[in-house]
Protein backbone atom coordinates (compact mmCIF):
# COMPACT_ATOMS: atom_id res chain seq x y z
CA UNK A 1 0.00 0.00 0.00
CA UNK A 2 1.38 3.38 -0.98
CA UNK A 3 1.15 6.09 1.71
CA UNK A 4 1.55 9.67 0.53
CA UNK A 5 3.16 12.14 2.88
CA UNK A 6 3.32 15.10 0.50
CA UNK A 7 1.66 15.87 -2.84
CA UNK A 8 1.93 19.18 -4.72
CA UNK A 9 -0.45 20.01 -7.57
CA UNK A 10 -0.42 22.90 -10.01
CA UNK A 11 -3.55 24.86 -10.95
CA UNK A 12 -4.48 22.24 -13.60
CA UNK A 13 -4.31 19.37 -11.06
CA UNK A 14 -1.06 18.02 -12.46
CA UNK A 15 1.30 16.48 -9.90
CA UNK A 16 4.40 18.60 -9.39
CA UNK A 17 5.97 16.77 -6.49
CA UNK A 18 5.05 13.76 -4.37
CA UNK A 19 6.61 12.00 -1.42
CA UNK A 20 5.43 8.55 -0.41
CA UNK A 21 6.51 5.25 1.09
CA UNK A 22 5.36 1.65 0.80
CA UNK A 23 3.54 0.20 3.80
CA UNK A 24 2.89 -3.53 4.25
CA UNK A 25 1.44 -3.67 7.79
CA UNK A 26 -1.87 -4.96 9.15
CA UNK A 27 -3.91 -1.99 7.95
CA UNK A 28 -2.84 -2.39 4.32
CA UNK A 29 -5.09 -5.47 3.99
CA UNK A 30 -8.24 -3.80 5.37
CA UNK A 31 -9.66 -2.55 2.09
CA UNK A 32 -11.92 0.39 1.41
CA UNK A 33 -14.68 1.26 3.85
CA UNK A 34 -17.53 3.48 2.84
CA UNK A 35 -19.32 5.71 5.28
CA UNK A 36 -23.03 6.54 5.28
CA UNK A 37 -22.71 9.78 3.31
CA UNK A 38 -20.90 8.20 0.37
CA UNK A 39 -23.67 5.65 -0.22
CA UNK A 40 -26.66 7.83 0.70
CA UNK A 41 -27.71 8.57 -2.90
CA UNK A 42 -27.64 4.94 -3.97
CA UNK A 43 -29.60 3.85 -0.90
CA UNK A 44 -32.22 6.54 -1.51
CA UNK A 45 -32.65 5.42 -5.11
CA UNK A 46 -33.03 1.78 -4.01
CA UNK A 47 -35.66 2.74 -1.43
CA UNK A 48 -37.58 4.79 -4.00
CA UNK A 49 -37.53 1.92 -6.51
CA UNK A 50 -38.69 -0.51 -3.82
CA UNK A 51 -41.49 1.87 -2.79
CA UNK A 52 -42.66 2.31 -6.39
CA UNK A 53 -42.57 -1.45 -7.01
CA UNK A 54 -44.67 -2.10 -3.91
CA UNK A 55 -47.15 0.60 -4.92
CA UNK A 56 -47.47 -0.86 -8.43
CA UNK A 57 -48.13 -4.30 -6.94
CA UNK A 58 -50.84 -2.88 -4.68
CA UNK A 59 -52.49 -1.10 -7.61
CA UNK A 60 -52.43 -4.26 -9.73
CA UNK A 61 -53.87 -6.31 -6.89
CA UNK A 62 -56.59 -3.74 -6.23
CA UNK A 63 -57.49 -3.55 -9.92
CA UNK A 64 -57.63 -7.34 -10.22
CA UNK A 65 -59.90 -7.50 -7.19
CA UNK A 66 -62.21 -4.86 -8.66
CA UNK A 67 -62.37 -6.67 -12.00
CA UNK A 68 -63.17 -9.91 -10.19
CA UNK A 69 -66.15 -8.27 -8.49
CA UNK A 70 -67.23 -6.64 -11.72
CA UNK A 71 -66.70 -3.10 -10.50
CA UNK A 72 -64.65 -1.84 -13.38
CA UNK A 73 -65.46 1.53 -14.85
CA UNK A 74 -66.68 -0.13 -18.07
CA UNK A 75 -69.41 -2.08 -16.28
CA UNK A 76 -70.64 0.71 -14.01
CA UNK A 77 -73.71 2.66 -14.99
CA UNK A 78 -73.31 6.06 -13.42
CA UNK A 79 -75.93 8.68 -14.06
CA UNK A 80 -74.79 12.23 -14.26
CA UNK A 81 -77.01 15.09 -13.25
CA UNK A 82 -78.32 17.06 -16.19
CA UNK A 83 -76.28 20.28 -16.22
CA UNK A 84 -79.09 22.27 -17.83
CA UNK A 85 -81.29 21.71 -14.73
CA UNK A 86 -80.82 23.35 -11.36
CA UNK A 87 -79.74 21.14 -8.46
CA UNK A 88 -82.41 21.15 -5.77
CA UNK A 89 -82.36 19.99 -2.17
CA UNK A 90 -84.54 17.03 -3.11
CA UNK A 91 -81.95 15.92 -5.70
CA UNK A 92 -79.30 15.83 -3.00
CA UNK A 93 -81.27 14.32 -0.10
CA UNK A 94 -83.78 11.88 -1.58
CA UNK A 95 -82.36 8.36 -1.14
CA UNK A 96 -84.88 6.75 -3.48
CA UNK A 97 -84.03 8.96 -6.42
CA UNK A 98 -80.93 7.82 -8.23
Amino acid sequence: MKIYTKILFDKNNNVIEEESFHYAGKISHCGIHYDFKSTRGAKAMEKQAKREKKLAERRAKKQAKAEEKGLTSKNQDTKMHDISKTITLEDLTNPNKK
